[in-house]
């Protein structure tokens, strides 16, 4: 099955700051998408504009515990910086095929 997440970095940074470590966080996130990325689990990842920060991100996993165990993985969500929304995905109606 297949997920978009959308990936934002906490509320409390939208007045606090961003902790002065964030810049190299992401780039242990980006490496880890790297890896969900060749193992298969990551299908596609789009930046979300500026203002908001973060990232779209496709999944394709067996289960939603499967996909939550990849979503873990990513240190921002290990260390408490960033919240995610899960939007599961299904076949859009017009385009699946119908038995005669």
């Amino acid at each position: 099955m297949q997920y978009l997440v959308i990936f934002t970095p906490k509320q409390k940074f939208e007045t606090d700051g961003m902790p002065s470590d964030f810049q190299k966080r992401e780039l242990e996130e980006q490496a880890q998408a790297q890896v969900l990325y060749a193992e298969g689990g990551l299908r596609q990842v789009w930046a979300l504009d500026t203002k908001n920060r973060g990232a779209a991100v496709l999944f394709e996993a067996e289960s939603p515990e499967h996909l939550q165990k990849m979503i873990d993985s990513f240190p921002l969500i290990e260390i408490d910086y960033a919240d995610y929304q899960i939007l599961p995905l299904a076949p859009y109606p017009a385009f699946m095929k119908k038995s005669v």
